[in-house]
């Protein structure tokens, strides 16, 4: 009978102070609902937004002083860091500012009911401007040799074909030394070129090269990401007000707008893993599969980091959850096609390539370009964080932390928060700026995961944990923030894009017209004048950009081909001949309407006065993948 009454007491004891510890952590829980990190951010958002402005404002006058330093920047991204990146930070302070006394949140609520009710229309729209943006702002031009790359295969697989063949004796006049290589891969055994690349952009860029409307392609996909952005906030809230300021942010995002008018694939990145994301929200074994396919092309548009940065935080819950572990196999499944055609790519552009090149592509690929992170590198990152802030509505990562915050215990919110800060550390270990870029493009790629974890922080569904004031103050100053951004920051940027790009193409004399005019291009000689060396694989453009060899040596080969050409202008840049007022290409065979250059040279016919000239010393392939040999033409 004793041992009876002491084992029920001491049940009745354990019984007590389980109940005891569910009460405190249930306690606790609701404590963090309403009060450390969570309630401060609320409560003042949008001074902690101002303060970050006046941050990134002084971060530019301690550059190169107190703590940073530029030294190692690529001129190009120390370029635009320093001068247009600088200009916005005190254009962003100031709307930060008028966005915090803004205290009229109706016509806000408005705003972002309208487009939760109208996400077609708005996306179609949104496409269409970025369209016109890539056209009016950007000149429909592939500033940079990463985005020159896939327009080149691009137009290679429009033509129907996999490799471009190039005169072999001529690859040398058509790409720069020392991007061969490094963006483009040319063999000048055999005149074979294909980007150096993963082929998935340039498969995507291909259709639309085909019906002559490269322009399209960014846009569309662009489109695409912000129903993608409604839905994926949509479904984790299910709240369409939530899903409204998701796209509300990601269109009065500079990042997000400018990827969407370039050429660059990172917009194809964002959009992708957003795909991923959405196929996983409601899984089945089908949409494993078809994730794993997203996933696969995601691999394979440009390089596979990106996104298996992104994707590993999924895989691995989905490893170590019983009630997902089912969905992993579809999924590896899906990404089989991706791996093989990348293993294939990489196979054959190391065919393409000849010897100590060719070893290098396929056994150097990392070398050079990882590192552990020091100074430098810190540097960099620094930088990088000035212009995700700047690129952005004031205080949107502020509101994508609140949203990761108050929907802590949602998996996918988790999971998208922890795909984003993963590719950010990631790049970390890459001992590179992005030279080239709008933003930080190096987190692009998951950058599409901020705007909807920014919608999950203004749920309706979380309303009741406000006060109402709070309520009003983060509506009213999100609101305000996004649509002057929209308004003011936004066409500030790309007017400095229009600027920038109308300089960079300057450089260059005016082709003479009518007929055909060809551009010997000193890589030397002006700011980043070498990207301009664009050839349509074909030869088909109106006008060669041709690298210079030499004056000796450019002069015979217009003497070999037109002898009756003259030269019209001569510069630090390049050097331009004008071929006459009739058109000098010629009509292609099997290709009905289209005409192209057809080129020769022969150095053993040259004039006995005509030096040999190779280019310049230094430009040389490098087993770093070309960023070396970049900067060999540019300095650190």
């Amino acid at each position: 009978m004793c041992k009876h009454r002491i084992m029920h007491e001491a049940i009745r004891r354990v019984l007590h102070l389980t109940s005891i510890v569910e009460t405190s952590s249930a306690s606790a829980s609701g404590i963090m609902d309403r009060m450390p990190l969570t309630a401060l951010v609320e409560r003042r958002i949008q001074w902690a937004a101002a303060l970050l402005c006046a941050g990134c404002v002084g971060y530019f006058y301690l550059l190169d002083r107190v703590l940073f330093s530029s030294a190692h920047f690529a001129p190009i991204f120390r370029l635009l860091l320093t001068d247009d990146d600088l200009k916005t930070a005190w254009l962003a302070a100031a709307i930060c500012l008028m966005a915090a006394l803004w205290n009229r949140p109706a016509p806000i609520v408005k705003l972002v009911d309208f487009l939760g009710r109208h996400p077609y229309p708005i996306a179609l729209a949104g496409a269409a401007l970025m369209a016109l943006g890539t056209v009016a702002v950007y000149h429909d031009y592939p500033l940079s040799m990463d985005e020159y790359a896939a327009v080149f295969q691009a137009k290679i697989f429009a033509s129907g074909h996999v490799f471009a063949q190039l005169p072999r004796n001529l690859v040398d006049w058509l790409v720069v030394r020392g991007f061969n290589g490094s963006f483009l891969v040319a063999s000048t055994d055999t005149g074979r070129a294909i980007e150096h690349y993963w082929p998935g952009f340039a498969l995507l860029l291909a259709p639309f090269e085909f019906f002559n409307a490269p322009w399209a392609c960014n846009a569309s996909l662009s489109g695409l990401a912000i129903l993608l952005a409604f839905w994926i906030t949509k479904e984790i809230t299910g709240d369409r007000r939530a899903a409204g300021w998701a796209m509300l942010f990601t269109l009065a995002s500079g990042a997000f707008v400018a990827d969407g008018i370039s050429y660059y694939s990172m917009q194809a990145h964002l959009t992708a893993n957003l795909g991923f994301v959405a196929l996983l929200i409601k899984p089945t074994r089908c949409r494993a599969v078809c994730a794993g396919l997203v996933g696969s092309l995601a691999l394979i548009l440009h390089n596979p980091v990106p996104h298996a940065l992104f994707a590993i935080p999924w895989m691995v819950a989905m490893s170590m959850e019983r009630e997902q572990r089912r969905y992993l196999l579809p999924l590896m499944v899906g990404y089989l096609p991706g791996v093989g055609a990348g293993l294939g790519w990489l196979a054959f552009r190391s065919d393409i390539a000849s010897g100590a090149q060719g070893l290098s592509l396929v056994s150097g690929a990392a070398d050079g370009i990882f590192a552990w992170p020091d100074t430098v590198i810190l540097n960099m990152r620094a930088a990088a964080l000035i212009k995700m802030w700047l690129w952005a509505p004031p205080g949107l990562f502020l509101f994508a932390l609140m949203g990761r915050l108050r929907l802590r215990d949602n998996r996918y919110v988790r999971l998208m928060a922890q795909s984003a800060v993963l590719t950010f550390a990631g790049y970390l270990f890459v001992r590179f700026d992005q030279g080239h870029g709008w933003g930080y493009r190096y987190f692009h790629s998951a950058w599409g995961v901020v705007p909807i974890l920014a919608g999950c922080a203004l749920a309706g569904g979380s309303e009741a944990a406000w006060q109402p004031d709070t309520r009003l103050r983060l509506v009213s100053f999100a609101g305000a923030a996004a649509v002057l951004n929209l308004l003011l920051v936004l066409p500030f940027q790309m007017h400095q894009i229009d600027r920038f790009i109308s300089q960079h193409l300057a450089q260059l004399p005016a082709p003479q017209r009518p007929g055909n005019n060809v551009y010997f291009i000193h890589p030397r000689g002006g700011f980043y004048v070498a990207d301009m060396v664009q050839s349509d694989p074909l030869l088909r453009n109106r006008d060669l950009l041709l690298v210079s060899r030499g004056a000796a040596l450019d002069a015979e080969m217009i003497r070999q081909n037109w002898p009756g050409a003259v030269k019209v202008a001569s510069g630090r840049a390049a050097d331009q001949w004008y071929l006459g007022p009739e058109d000098r290409r010629v009509p292609m065979p099997d290709k009905d309407g289209q005409v192209h250059f057809v080129l020769a040279f022969d150095q053993m016919t040259c004039r006995k006065d005509t030096p040999a000239r190779t280019p310049a010393a230094g430009i040389g392939f490098s087993s770093t993948q070309g960023y070396f040999s970049y900067f060999a033409l540019y300095g650190p």
